[in-house]
């Protein structure tokens, strides 16, 4: 066994550094997957810059307003000067009109106390055919239960309107809620819940009309993926009566059997029905093999930007028989506490790197050839291969390893354009 090993930078709070290959999903375009939305942002200007210069770069100038207020309409409160942006902005988008708006503050706001309850009623009188949702774009807010991510994916579910209790409400389908991708459509879940008498799997992304959004209120299941949808999960479970399982992504097949029986559980089985998990975990393991011939001793470097659990990934790797060097993240989920601390049990020698600590981009840290899963760990090591890759994007079951897999075969074979790989990426919004 590996002698234990104190990580590197672990989690000290500290002078924050910001890397320019920090690229993930932001509030914007979280929002933007409600379908038939428009958002109103109400802010300082300089506040509004880098979401207004992010938002043009991403293609998603068209459904989104700022409203810049200055010292003295925060001095004297900006109610009014928000029920008048909005009369203005209806009347610069008509014909055509939104079904839900998403009214964003920032956190000035949190400081001043505007009466969003009051201030959303008004607005609801004014506009009855429009739903009206008060948002938060206030970063002081991320060390809370509650950051951005986190109250926006609450309002936008809130949207989802039905009777819990009325006859046939329910239908067979599963809600995918927490995930910023729909599951991919090779997935062995869709063929697995199909087999339980769930034929459809329905994610937000896929809906460009409210209308047919609404059909995710008539699930029989919440799946959460991510950690970010449980507050909207329990919600949605109060207030329309779907139950939800927590089940994020797993790379390591052990937990993805376990998976299954939860999942299995969760709607009404006893026991995994007759599915061919066999011969699907051994093309699993085949994928495993081909991909840890092809890295070979190359060093990896697992990134929190890639996956929601950067320790049970770096695990599942080294179980396979990867040589993972490196853990970049700024935190250890609680999700991800029992991996981190196999890490620190058997893998001592692994780093453990804050991506946004000021010591994290000393030439120290480089780590040339390496292959990076995630851009984040790949600009601050310099690593040569890169499997570019946000937030488990698609993944989940065996087919998420499998990806995987061919995926890392697919990076070790090209060194990667760092730079272009960034300037794709666009601002973070």
């Amino acid at each position: 066994m590996t002698p234990r090993r104190e990580p590197k930078f672990c989690f000290e709070n500290t002078l924050h550094y910001s890397s320019p290959a920090h690229g993930d999903w932001g509030i914007v375009q979280i929002g933007m997957m409600l379908p038939e939305s428009y958002q109103l942002f109400v802010c300082p200007s300089a506040c509004g810059r880098h979401a207004a210069i992010g938002a043009m770069q991403h293609g998603l100038k068209d459904r989104l307003s700022f409203l810049y207020v200055d010292q003295s309409d925060i001095i004297a409160g900006y109610d009014s000067l928000i029920e008048e942006a909005v009369d203005e902005l209806l009347r610069e988008l008509s014909p055509w009109k939104p079904q839900a708006m998403l009214i964003f503050v920032s956190c000035l706001d949190d400081l001043i106390g505007t009466d969003h309850e009051a201030l959303m009623s008004r607005l609801s009188k004014a506009h009855p055919e429009i739903r009206f949702r008060d948002c938060h774009m206030n970063p002081i807010s991320l060390d809370s239960d509650s950051p951005p991510g986190v109250t926006l994916q609450k309002r936008m579910y809130s949207l989802l309107e039905g009777n819990a209790t009325a006859p046939g409400h329910r239908d067979k389908a599963v809600n995918c809620v927490g995930c910023f991708e729909a599951i991919h459509p090779e997935s062995d879940l869709h063929p697995f819940l199909a087999s339980l008498g769930y034929p459809e799997i329905r994610h937000i992304s896929q809906y460009e009309r409210f209308s047919g959004f609404q059909a995710m209120a008539r699930s029989t299941l919440n799946l959460v993926i991510g950690p970010g949808a449980l507050g909207a999960a329990r919600e949605m479970e109060g207030v329309l009566g779907i139950p939800h399982v927590f089940l994020p992504v797993s790379y390591r097949l052990e937990a993805i059997a376990r998976a299954y029986e939860t999942l299995t559980r969760a709607l009404g089985g006893q026991c995994l029905p007759p599915f061919g998990f066999g011969q699907i975990e051994g093309e699993t393991r085949a994928k495993i093999e081909e991909a840890r011939k092809a890295a070979g001793d190359i060093p990896i470097i697992v990134d929190d930007s890639a996956t929601v659990k950067p320790f049970e990934l770096a695990r599942a790797l080294i179980e396979h028989g990867f040589r993972v060097e490196r853990v970049v993240t700024g935190e250890c989920l609680e999700i991800d506490r029992e991996s981190f601390e196999w890490l620190m049990e058997n893998a001592g020698g692994v780093e453990i790197i804050q991506p946004e600590h000021h010591n994290s981009v000393r030439f120290a840290n480089r780590l040339e050839d390496s292959l990076a899963i995630g851009l984040d760990g790949a600009y601050l090591s310099g690593s040569k291969y890169l499997l570019d890759m946000i937030d488990d994007g698609g993944m989940w079951g065996y087919h998420g390893v499998k990806t995987l897999m061919e995926r890392i075969t697919a990076a070790v074979s090209r060194e990667a354009d760092l730079k272009a790989v960034i300037d794709s990426y666009g601002l973070v919004v």
